[in-house]
């Protein structure tokens, strides 16, 4: 397949162009390459993919590993995206670019929607200008709101969400769908759940733990540690990807959409996570225990999945226990840390 994947600079973007481009599909990837604390992480994975990062930055199409392309491009740039995918003519267009992160959207809300939301809808514009077949869009279990239950369920309640990172996430979830019903494009929409692994951005919670146990710095947990979560390793999602792609959503109802949870579907407390860092880094952690409950910060205190949709309809479950995959991450860490990056 032709696939244009956006934000492959990014996190998720880089692994799964890397995937994709490994797998024998035909890849152009597009990053807008913002000025921001992750852009020298996201100049090794480009040179990672095969790219030389000056001139991928250039806004000239560049050829890397496995014949992907890579152009510098922001999908806030309406025309441009139009223009390469009528040129492209893309079977598959993978929407991942987004801006993340509840506390930077609470400082910028516009800056936030504007990437998230209308990036979302110029993309999908142009999927349904060229008549994309399938339409991947990337979303985040944070739209889950404090009225939804754990495990948590694609059905749960998501329209009271807890911040502006999430109302802007919930609110590009919304516009697939009608795209799909309006316009009959197939759209899929993955829930992410604290994906994490080598190459993660600087700010993801698994590399500000590493980042301060090998500091000496302090780790503060609120809610007196009791904070759950359901960490996915990349690995997990990479597999997840390809049940998406040989499975296109359809719908009794005739909205050909479909919305997965996509986590390892097991709860794991913070201190047990920081604990297997611990050891896996050789290193200890300083915990302070926060009586302040995630609700201040647009939270929630228990956040797992429950993937039974996923497992049922793409016949695939996620595999990787975080007491297997830790280790892997700690050795990419610690063989890179302040060496290949500094945080």
């Amino acid at each position: 397949m032709k696939i244009l994947v956006t934000g492959a600079a990014g996190f998720i973007g880089y692994h799964i162009t890397n995937h994709l481009a490994e797998g024998g599909h035909e890849i152009v990837g597009i990053d807008n390459l913002c000025d921001n604390k992750d852009l020298t992480i996201k100049k090794i994975r480009l040179s990672l993919l095969g790219l030389e990062p000056a001139a991928a930055a250039t806004g000239e199409m560049q050829t890397g590993k496995n014949g992907l392309r890579f152009v510098r491009m922001d999908v806030l740039d309406r025309d441009a995206i139009g223009k390469l995918c009528r040129e492209e003519g893309f079977d598959v267009i993978m929407h991942l670019a987004a801006l993340t992160g509840a506390t930077k959207a609470r400082m910028n809300p516009a800056e936030f929607y504007e990437t998230n939301v209308t990036g979302t809808i110029n993309m999908l514009e142009a999927a349904r200008q060229q008549g994309v077949q399938h339409f991947f869009y990337s979303s985040s279990s944070c739209v889950y709101s404090a009225l939804a239950n754990s495990p948590l369920k694609e059905e749960d309640h998501v329209d009271t969400p807890l911040n502006m990172y999430a109302a802007s996430k919930r609110s590009a979830e919304l516009i697939c769908y009608s795209y799909a019903k309006a316009y009959g494009i197939p759209v899929t929409v993955f829930r992410l759940f604290s994906v994490y692994g080598p190459w993660a951005r600087p700010d993801s919670i698994p590399m500000q733990l590493a980042h301060r146990i090998m500091k000496g710095a302090e780790i503060r947990v609120m809610n007196n540690g009791h904070i759950i979560r359901d960490f996915t390793y990349i690995e997990d999602l990479l597999e997840g990807t390809d049940a998406a792609l040989d499975n296109q959503p359809f719908s009794i109802s005739g909205v050909p959409y479909a919305l997965y949870n996509v986590g390892r579907g097991k709860p794991v407390s913070f201190l047990s996570f920081i604990q297997s860092l611990e050891y896996s880094l050789s290193s200890n952690a300083t915990v302070v225990l926060d009586p302040a409950t995630p609700l201040v910060v647009g939270e929630r205190e228990e956040m797992y999945a429950d993937t039974s949709k996923l497992e049922r309809e793409l016949a695939y479950s996620p595999v990787w226990d975080y007491e297997e995959a830790i280790p892997l991450f700690a050795d990419w860490f610690l063989e890179n840390y302040n060496k290949t990056f500094k945080m």
